[in-house]
C-alpha cells in the first residue's frame, strides 16, 4: 500500500503539470489559431512567454506570498533549518545577459526543431504533456546527477551557493550548466518536434513549478520539500520530483504536504492514521 501511495504521489505531480499545460495550450491555441506566425514572431513569442512568466511568477512568490506571514507559514515546507542568506540583487548587466541567453536558446530551439501542428485535441495534448514531463524528469535526473559528479561539480557549485533558497535561485546557474540543463530539458522537443502553443504552455508551467520548487514553499505544484532537501543536503533528489530517484535509489525521503492541492499525500496521511489506530 505504501508503494502504491508513493507512486500516486508522483503521478499526481505529472498529472497536474500535464493538465495545466494543456489548459494553457488551449488558451494559446484560442488566441493564436487564426494568426500566421513566421520564424521571427515564434522566437519572440516563445522568449517573451518564458521571460515574463519567470519574473512575474517569481516576483509574486517573493513579494506577495513570502511578504504575507500567514501565507508564508501556511505554505512553508522547510523542515531543516539553515543559515539565512542574502540573495543577489537584480542588476541591469545580469538581467540583460540572462535575457540574451534566453533569446539565443529560443532562437536555437525554433531553428533546429521541426514544427509539428498537433491541433487542439484534449486527449492528444494531455497525452503529449504527460509524455513530456515524464521524459523531462528523466533527462533532468541524468543531467543533474552528472552535475554532482566530481568532474562536473564545479559547473554546478554556483547554483548551490544557496542553501537558504529563493525562487530566483532557479535561474542562478553558471553558463555551462545553463546550456547542459536547457539542452537536456528540451531533448524531447528536438526528437518529436514542437507545436508553438504547446511550447509556450510548457515554458509557463515549467517556470511555475521550477520557481515554486526553489522557494521552500509548497503552494500548488510542489507537494513536498523534495528539492529543498537537495539544496540543504547537496545529494540525492536529483529529479524534478521523486519518481526517478525511487527507480535509481537516490531518494532523500521528503516530507509530504497534504491538503486539497495534494490529495495523494492526504490519503497517505489518512491511511497511516487508520493503520496506527488499528
Amino acid at each position: 500500500m505504501k508503494k502504491i501511495l508513493n507512486l500516486c504521489f508522483e503521478i499526481e505531480f505529472y498529472l497536474k503539470v500535464a493538465f495545466f499545460c494543456t489548459l494553457f495550450q488551449q488558451l494559446f491555441y484560442w488566441i493564436l489559431h487564426d494568426t500566421e506566425l513566421n520564424f521571427v514572431s515564434q522566437v519572440i513569442l516563445y522568449w517573451l512567454v518564458g521571460s515574463t512568466s519567470f519574473y512575474g511568477i517569481g516576483l509574486f512568490i517573493e513579494k506577495v506570498i513570502k511578504k504575507n506571514d500567514k501565507l508564508k507559514q501556511k505554505f512553508n515546507i522547510r523542515t531543516k533549518k539553515v543559515k539565512k542568506q542574502v540573495f543577489p540583487s537584480f542588476k541591469i548587466k545580469g538581467f540583460i545577459f540572462g535575457e540574451i541567453k534566453a533569446f539565443i536558446a529560443a532562437l536555437i530551439i525554433i531553428s533546429l526543431a521541426s514544427e509539428t501542428h498537433r491541433g487542439n485535441s484534449l486527449p492528444l495534448n494531455i497525452s503529449w504533456f504527460l509524455m513530456r514531463i515524464f521524459l523531462a524528469d528523466f533527462c533532468f535526473y541524468i543531467s543533474h546527477w552528472l552535475l554532482h559528479r566530481k568532474f562536473l561539480q564545479k559547473i554546478h557549485f554556483k547554483h548551490h551557493e544557496f542553501r537558504d533558497t529563493s525562487s530566483f535561485v532557479a535561474g542562478y546557474k553558471s553558463l555551462p550548466e545553463y546550456v547542459i540543463v536547457t539542452l537536456t530539458d528540451l531533448l524531447p522537443i528536438f526528437i518529436f518536434g514542437y507545436d508553438i502553443n504547446q511550447l509556450c504552455a510548457w515554458s509557463l508551467i515549467g517556470n511555475a513549478y521550477n520557481l515554486e520548487g526553489h522557494s521552500s514553499l509548497s503552494i500548488f505544484f510542489i507537494p513536498s520539500n523534495f528539492h529543498d532537501l537537495h539544496h540543504t543536503c547537496f545529494k540525492g533528489n536529483y529529479g524534478i520530483q521523486g519518481f526517478w530517484d525511487r527507480v535509481f535509489n537516490t531518494l532523500n525521503t521528503p516530507i509530504k504536504k497534504s491538503g486539497i492541492m495534494f490529495p495523494a499525500a492526504y490519503l497517505e496521511k489518512r491511511w497511516l492514521y487508520k493503520k496506527y489506530k488499528s
